[in-house]
């Protein structure tokens, strides 16, 4: 039974297709046959090139907007429309050019508190290096001032020791010299 239904459908379906397409088939054959005639004898007489015709429409349909535009131009001038909008779009200007100054001022701000961060971090990094250096060379005299004063010490008792040695001569020992090297 349901087959037999779905056949049914399929025939039915299949023959509004086909009847819709030659219907329009045979209504565009018709009228193409009743009106070609009456086209092609109008265009015949008319010596006008289709070319004229589409710049003389393009003209025309130029002109119809050119009229739209000036009636609604005219329509908002006559109710203050524009010279209140154009007072608004000043105002709108200026506001937006303040605006970017801030902005662009915010922007430099910015930019400047960012270099100075720079600027700040490499004056501790160069004063640490110097008291650093400073600190090496504190260090350094220091240890030579040490070093120097071992050795002012030293001379001193060098010189206490000559002395010594002079004084411990005897009157033998400067009359008769006893050479070193004796063999």
């Amino acid at each position: 039974m349901i087959d037999i239904i779905m056949q049914i459908s399929a025939y039915l379906i299949i023959g509004i297709l086909l009847g819709y397409f030659f219907g329009w088939l045979i209504t565009k054959i018709y009228l193409t046959q009743k009106y070609q005639g009456k086209l092609d004898q109008f265009i015949s007489t008319k010596s006008v090139d289709v070319k004229e015709l589409d710049k003389v429409k393009a003209e025309i349909f130029k002109y119809k907007k050119e009229n739209k535009l000036l009636k609604a131009q005219n329509a908002r001038v006559s109710s203050g429309y524009d010279g209140q909008k154009y007072v608004l779009d000043q105002h709108n200007e200026t506001l937006d050019e303040f605006q970017k100054r801030l902005l662009s001022k915010d922007g430099v701000i910015e930019t400047l508190t960012s270099k100075l961060s720079e600027v700040e971090e490499k004056q501790r990094n160069i004063e640490k290096q110097y008291e650093e250096e400073i600190d090496a060379f504190m260090f350094e005299r220091i240890e030579l001032t040490k070093k120097y004063k071992d050795l002012l010490e030293k001379h001193t008792a060098f010189k206490k020791h000559q002395g010594m040695l002079k004084e411990k001569e005897s009157w033998f020992s400067k009359f008769f010299s006893i050479p070193s090297n004796v063999h």
